[in-house]
C-alpha cells in the first residue's frame, strides 16, 4: 500500500506556500496598522460581492424561468443581494456591524465544530484532547461574547482577522520549508 505520508518520497520547496504565507503576514501587519481602513475595506468588498452575486442570481433567473417552477426565488435573492450591497456601499456603519455579527456567528459555529471535533482526540492522547477542548471552549466563549456585543465585534474584527492571517501566514511559511 502506497502511503501518502511516506518520509522517503522526494519533495521540493513549496514556493507557492512561501509566497502565500509572506503575503498573508504582510496583509496582517497592514490591517493592524490601519484597522479603520481594514473594516471599511471589508464592508466595501462585501458590498461589491453582494452586488455581483445579485446580478448572477438575476441572470440565473432569466435562464431558469422557462423550466424551473420556483425560479422566482433566484430573482428575489438577486434583488435582495443587490439591495444589501447598495446599503453596505452607502452606510459603512450598518455594513460594519452586520459583518461583525456575521463574523461572530461564523466564529461561534466554527468553535462549536471545534469542540465536537476535539472528542475524537481522546482515542489518540488525553493531553491533546484536553488541550484542544480547552482552546475550543475559550474560542466558544469569545464567540459568544462577540455575538452579544456587536460593537466589540466590530472593533475587534479587524484585529482578529489580522492575527488569523498572521498565524495562517506563518503556518504557510513553515509548510513551505517542511515540503523541502
Amino acid at each position: 500500500m502506497n502511503n501518502l505520508f511516506n518520509s522517503d518520497r522526494p519533495r521540493g520547496f513549496d514556493w507557492g506556500a512561501l509566497l502565500a504565507g509572506v503575503l498573508l503576514v504582510i496583509t496582517s501587519f497592514i490591517l493592524l496598522r490601519y484597522p479603520g481602513r481594514g473594516l471599511a475595506a471589508f464592508v466595501f468588498l462585501f458590498a461589491i460581492l453582494s452586488i455581483m452575486q445579485g446580478i448572477i442570481w438575476i441572470y440565473m433567473y432569466s435562464k431558469f424561468r422557462d423550466f424551473f417552477a420556483r425560479s422566482w426565488v433566484t430573482l428575489i435573492s438577486g434583488i435582495l443581494d443587490i439591495i444589501v450591497g447598495l446599503i453596505f456601499l452607502f452606510s459603512h456603519e450598518i455594513g460594519g456591524l452586520t459583518i461583525a455579527v456575521l463574523f461572530a456567528v461564523w466564529f461561534f459555529v466554527d468553535s462549536v465544530v471545534g469542540v465536537v471535533f476535539s472528542w475524537h482526540l481522546r482515542d489518540y492522547s488525553n493531553g491533546y484532547f484536553i488541550l484542544s477542548l480547552i482552546l475550543n471552549v475559550i474560542s466558544l466563549l469569545i464567540a459568544i461574547t462577540l455575538m452579544f456585543n456587536p460593537v466589540l465585534a466590530a472593533i475587534t474584527l479587524v484585529y482578529l482577522v489580522a492575527f488569523w492571517l498572521m498565524v495562517f501566514g506563518f503556518n504557510e511559511i513553515f509548510v513551505a520549508f517542511m515540503h523541502r
